[in-house]
């Protein structure tokens, strides 16, 4: 788990560094800065007799570029099975939703469409480690799923099948699943695949942020259509391109047919509630907590030089006038008619997150 923590830290912080300026022009650099922290640092963790070289950073440069060059939920899940197929000979996303793992779009089998028939269970075997533990795990392919390797077959003798999470806002929200396929020397570059699953999974939590400034958590259980500019493609009557967001934790129940598909959510952790207030309220209370949080958390990811030169000088608000003001009109536009109206939430978030508690960093012109 130590070495998971590590690099993540080191992505999470490459991705910050290199989204403060604009991610189009600089997104070879961030792909780049990215690979050279992986690099002798994670060891894949399945081999392949003819595996393809790791450090080929060619592939996963397109691979990730192509992932940050989408704009919706639907088109990054789908830039990520194309990219994996860069690095595995067979690959499939699953999205999880209520106990289970519903295929959704793959790439190298017999029969592609026929993923979205299956459902994978998560209470054992190799699907459930890669959910509960939140980390890659490799095995044989018939801990994956039986019905898989009966219907497109196994892989070659002595390759294994690897299922990676794909974890959004802290939470699994669907899991690739990827092998060398049937016949011997495929390829299968599981370091690769793993950089390319964080990559997305941290685009997915942008995207989601900067979308008309609507925090994703607002939204627990609503279905997030794609894009209507995105290009037209034939849509399997069980299987509508899902929204992406953290799901809740499973209570599983097997599915007798899978008859929609899954539509994973936001779900946060209870937090402690407010005394005085009704429950309505008490809710209305935290989401607009957490909206605030939301919304001061961007001005800092995309503002990180300011925000460094504002604390030094004690003039953050006017160094960051517009995004503040703009980013407080969204949330009174939301939460300022509202029970949360005298929680003051958005400036306290400016106090913490940008000024270190500290509201005379915030300079003479901020009046709270």
């Amino acid at each position: 788990m130590g070495e998971s923590n590590n690099i993540r830290e080191i992505i999470e912080r490459v991705v910050s560094v290199t989204l403060a300026t604009h991610v189009p022009a600089l997104k070879d650099e961030l792909v780049e800065r990215a690979c050279e922290q992986f690099e002798g640092l994670m060891p894949a963790t399945v081999t392949s007799p003819d595996l393809e070289s790791a450090g080929d950073t060619d592939r996963l440069n397109a691979a990730v570029s192509s992932v940050l060059d989408s704009s919706s939920q639907a088109d990054i899940l789908g830039a990520l099975v194309q990219g994996a197929a860069n690095f595995a000979e067979r690959a499939a996303l699953f999205v999880v939703r209520g106990g289970s793992a519903i295929g959704w779009r793959a790439t190298g089998l017999d029969n592609n469409e026929g993923i979205k028939s299956l459902a994978v269970e998560l209470q054992e075997g190799l699907a459930a480690r890669a959910y509960h533990d939140r980390m890659p795990a490799a095995a044989s392919a018939v801990e994956f799923d039986a019905v898989f390797v009966s219907t497109y077959g196994s892989p070659a003798d002595g390759t294994n099948a690897l299922v990676l999470p794909l974890v959004v806002r802290d939470k699994v929200a669907a899991l690739v699943y990827a092998d060398a396929g049937v016949a011997p020397g495929g390829k299968l570059d599981a370091s690769a695949l793993q950089c390319l699953a964080r990559f997305a999974g941290l685009w997915l939590e942008i995207v989601a942020i900067r979308k008309s400034g609507v925090a994703p958590a607002e939204h627990e259980t609503e279905k997030v259509a794609p894009d209507a500019t995105a290009p037209a493609e034939p849509v399997h009557p069980a299987s509508p391109p899902p929204a992406v967001m953290a799901p809740e934790e499973p209570a599983y129940a097997a599915p007798a047919a899978v008859a929609a598909a899954p539509t994973p959510f936001v779900s946060h952790a209870p937090e402690a509630a407010a005394p005085g207030f009704s429950p309505e309220e008490e809710e209305v209370h935290k989401k607009a907590k957490r909206f605030a949080k939301l919304l001061v958390d961007e001005i800092k990811l995309y503002n990180q030089a300011k925000v460094a030169e504002g604390r030094a000088q004690k003039d953050l608000y006017s160094r960051l006038k517009d995004d503040i003001d703009k980013s407080r009109a969204t949330y009174d536009k939301r939460y300022g008619a509202t029970a949360a109206a005298s929680g003051n939430y958005f400036t306290q978030e400016l106090i913490r997150i940008l000024a270190n508690d500290d509201p005379y960093l915030l300079g003479a012109g901020f009046s709270g």
